[in-house]
């Protein structure tokens, strides 16, 4: 890789940094108008980088729940075959560059300052033309891991949709298989009130004549997505009807299982993650994997089956303490609340204490009845990390409190987790969730890590 000339040297992280964070929109106001999605940026500035991502053949994923985890698994897979594999998610738990990944290494700090020295001549090039440079941090981010994708050489990318999929920041590529994995209610001040108006934005990521994988839907989304997909005569492949799975076995460890594809069956799959429901990411994960079979990877049925037994997703049913059990989870919707609960119930507990923060631009009175219903007490901390973002603490415990509820705010995460501690028994079940944000501070808190993002994670 050659090494340009550097604004932002090897030693100056933390200034490039400051750069790239420079244009997230730290003064939006809640409830503010959200600015308008817009291809127009990032395909000017990746045009002004030589259009990387055309560089490489790319695996698209969008979906509302189990998107991060699928991509993992597929990209697993391809590295398990021999592949230089990109992937590329968001958000991430305590540092940025988890989010640009090769091979399942995240971008070091030293390449992270050679990119964005590239970036920075491109940007300044945009500024001194009508309309001027980046809007959105996204488009920034984006274009970076385009571009540092193509200057190591990947054999393919992974790249998982931010928001929505028709006017998201990604959707510039070219993909040669689509994923779309369930829909539900997220964002809707952006993507649309029901599910209809969301799967539509979905299903801006389908290309002409590029099959297309799609996870369990409920049937508003599944028949926009099949119309989208008939319009675009592009191929469906359906996961449960088109490629089956069956659970074997399931604990707070593993998930063992079957899957039968269009290619062939895989008896006795393992993931070393909790959630039954993530037997539904690996089936889909393995249907995308036989598209590109189809296509002439050479990926062999070992290659999938070690792929998904050495996938790692942190943050997601994440055991780090037992007796009590203390499990992280990022469930951050209304949809993956539910799963979370329904999923929990593979730890044998007597009671549940919850750590809970939520952001604000989502459904917190639904998420907040489903926490009073369930949980015996929730406690609510003050975040670092997002913190502008954050629903306020106060509103989430009256919330609960209303719906019958018992919660507690306090002071800090730090305090949260001890104060979860001091109530639980060995035979109980301490929580964290409701936001990547908070599972990812509570892991800097319990690792005892020295933040290295240089100011409050916004992005």
């Amino acid at each position: 890789m050659k090494t340009p000339a550097k604004t932002f040297s090897a030693d100056s992280y933390q200034t490039a940094l400051h750069y790239l964070y420079s244009f997230v929109d730290y003064e939006k106001q809640p409830g503010a108008s959200p600015k308008r999605m817009t291809l127009e940026k990032i395909e000017s500035l990746c045009g002004l980088l030589g259009h990387p991502h055309r560089r490489y053949p790319v695996v698209h994923i969008t979906g509302t729940k189990g998107k991060g985890s699928t991509a993992a698994m597929i990209a697993s897979i391809l590295h398990r075959s021999g592949l230089r594999t990109g992937l590329y998610t968001s958000p991430h738990l305590v540092t940025l560059r988890e989010r640009i990944a090769i091979d399942g290494d995240p971008i070091p700090q030293t390449d992270l300052c050679w990119m964005t020295d590239r970036l920075h001549g491109a940007i300044e090039t945009m500024s001194q033309h009508p309309g001027g440079g980046p809007e959105t941090f996204f488009d920034v981010w984006t274009a970076l891991a385009f571009l540092y994708f193509a200057e190591r050489q990947v054999d393919i990318a992974v790249v998982e949709v931010g928001l929505g999929g028709r006017l998201d920041s990604t959707n510039i590529v070219q993909p040669v298989v689509c994923v779309i994995t369930p829909i539900g209610l997220d964002h809707t001040d952006r993507l649309g009130n029901t599910i209809a108006e969301i799967a539509c934005e979905k299903a801006g990521i389908v290309k002409d004549g590029v099959p297309v994988v799609i996870g369990p839907q409920e049937s508003d989304a599944l028949a926009v997505i099949s119309a989208t997909c008939n319009r675009r005569e592009s191929r469906v492949i359906r996961v449960g009807e088109d490629i089956r799975y069956a659970i074997r076995h399931s604990d707070p460890d593993r998930q063992v299982f079957d899957v039968t594809g269009c290619r062939g069956c895989y008896e006795s799959l393992e993931i070393p993650l909790a959630g039954e429901y993530q037997a539904v990411n690996a089936a889909t994960a393995v249907g995308a994997v036989e598209v590109l079979q189809d296509r002439g990877f050479r990926i062999s049925a070992e290659d999938i089956a070690e792929g998904l037994r050495s996938v790692r997703w942190p943050g997601r049913l994440q055991v780090v303490g037992r007796r009590p059990w203390v499990v992280l989870d990022g469930a951050h919707n209304a949809m993956a609340v539910r799963t979370f609960i329904q999923s929990i119930r593979v730890f044998s507990h007597d009671r549940s204490i919850v750590v809970l923060s939520f952001q604000q631009d989502k459904a917190i009175e639904e998420m907040c009845r489903a926490f009073a219903t369930w949980a015996d007490i929730c406690i609510v901390p003050s975040r670092r990390v997002m913190r502008r973002r954050q629903a306020d603490p106060a509103l989430v415990v009256s919330l609960i409190e209303g719906f019958g509820g018992t919660a507690e705010a306090v002071g800090t995460v730090a305090e949260a987790l001890d104060r979860a501690q001091a109530l639980a028994g060995p035979a109980d079940l301490i929580c964290v969730t409701g936001s990547l944000a908070l599972v990812g501070e509570t892991m800097e808190v319990l690792h005892q890590l020295e933040p290295e993002e240089i100011r409050s994670r916004e992005a």
